[in-house]
């Protein structure tokens, strides 16, 4: 599944999976196919997901080591990433479908809008992501997570400049 929030990320050989540089892969947050190619939005989420001895994100601008967006030109011949326990267990939430998910890709955001377009005003919504009870993903109080992107940016395909900042109250 090419389309999905969670799960394993697919990506070509030539493309390392991402870590925050302790050498703990970061969580897929989501991929999903872009024109002839694929986009993986990673974020280093451990800390929300109830892990509190690991050192996470925070309220306001992440620092970039703390994420990391992918850009695969095809979506061919791509290799699943399993991320696992020592007892070979899934490490991640079980995959979701884009649609249906109270989270967005590629759209207007449905929350904290004033707050976007003052303090982003020339970026849009790559990735909005929801706090979620099933999984036991927790924002601080009510938070969203969002990962902004310059339109120009998209549409050359760089993601080398997505910015990550989580709001809460």
């Amino acid at each position: 599944m090419l389309n999905h929030f969670w799960g394993f990320a697919q990506l070509p050989d030539n493309i390392p999976y991402p870590s925050n540089g302790e050498d703990n892969p970061m969580t897929l947050v989501c991929q999903f196919a872009l024109g002839e190619g694929s986009v993986c939005v990673f974020a280093d989420l451990d800390y929300f997901f109830g892990d509190i001895d690991v050192d996470g994100g925070h309220i306001g601008e992440w620092d970039s080591n703390l994420y990391k967006v992918l850009y695969a030109p095809t979506t061919q011949n791509l290799h699943e990433h399993e991320i696992r326990y020592e007892d070979g267990t899934s490490a991640v939430p079980e995959p979701r479908e884009l649609t249906g998910y109270p989270s967005l890709v590629l759209s207007k955001p449905t929350c904290w809008q004033d707050e976007l377009a003052q303090d982003y005003p020339d970026y849009q919504v790559l990735v909005q992501l929801e706090e979620d009870d099933d999984i036991g993903l927790r924002f601080y109080d009510c938070g969203t997570l969002f990962f902004l992107i310059k339109p120009e940016d998209l549409q050359a395909r760089n993601f080398n400049r997505v910015k990550c900042v989580l709001y809460s109250y």
